[in-house]
C-alpha cells in the first residue's frame, strides 16, 4: 500500500544505433511527484495521469495510473517456427486501464533476433496488473511491406505460477508465457 508521495527520478540520455552513450548525451534530467496520499481515495475505476517535465533539450511526459491489488507479470516471448528475427509490434494492456504499453516496436529499436532457445529480449518485460483484471497480449506481425498479422491472447492473473499459450501470427508461431508474482 502507497502511504506517501513518490518520486520519479529521470535521467534521459542519448544513446547511438549500437547502444552506446554519445558525448553530449544528458537530454533531460530531473524530478518528479506524484502525491499517492491523494489518489487513495479515487473510485477503483482506473484512471490513467500525466505529469510532465519541461527541461532546456526536451519535454517528457510520463504517463502513470496506480494499480490496486496488482501481481507481477514477467512476460516471455519464444518463437517456436519462423525467422529468427521478429519485425512488428508487441504490447500489453489490461480490460481496464485505456493504455497500450510498448514491449517492443521494430520501427522503433529495430528487428528483434531470437536467441539459441528462440526467445526474444523485449525491452521491456514486466508489467503490473491488477488480479481484477485481464492481461491482454497482442501480437503484431509484419507480413509484406505495409501488412500486419494481428493477434491478440488473454491470460487471467493469479497470485503465484504461469501461464501459456501458443499463436500463429504471420510466419511465426510463438509460445507466449506469463509468470505471476505478488509485487
Amino acid at each position: 500500500m502507497v502511504c506517501d508521495d513518490i518520486f520519479f527520478e529521470i535521467n534521459l540520455k542519448v544513446k547511438d544505433v549500437h547502444g552506446r552513450t554519445v558525448d553530449d548525451d544528458r537530454l533531460s534530467k530531473g524530478l518528479m511527484e506524484v502525491d499517492a496520499i491523494r489518489r487513495l481515495e479515487y473510485s477503483p475505476r482506473y484512471v490513467v495521469e500525466t505529469e510532465t517535465l519541461v527541461s532546456m533539450h526536451s519535454i517528457l511526459d510520463l504517463n502513470y495510473t496506480f494499480v490496486r491489488r496488482s501481481v507481477e507479470a514477467t512476460i516471455e516471448i519464444r518463437i517456436l517456427e519462423g525467422p529468427d528475427e521478429f519485425h512488428g509490434k508487441i504490447v500489453a494492456s489490461t480490460t481496464s486501464i485505456p493504455c497500450d504499453i510498448v514491449l517492443h516496436d521494430s520501427k522503433v529499436s529495430g528487428a528483434l533476433t531470437a536467441g539459441d532457445n528462440g526467445v526474444i529480449q523485449t525491452a521491456r518485460h514486466v508489467v503490473g496488473v491488477s488480479v481484477d483484471e485481464i492481461l491482454v497480449l497482442t501480437v503484431a506481425a509484419a507480413v509484406g511491406d505495409d501488412e500486419l498479422s494481428v493477434v491478440t491472447i488473454e491470460f487471467t492473473p493469479s497470485r503465484n505460477g504461469y501461464d501459456d499459450g501458443s499463436i500463429t501470427c504471420g510466419d511465426y508461431k510463438m509460445l507466449l508465457k506469463v509468470t505471476w508474482a505478488i509485487m
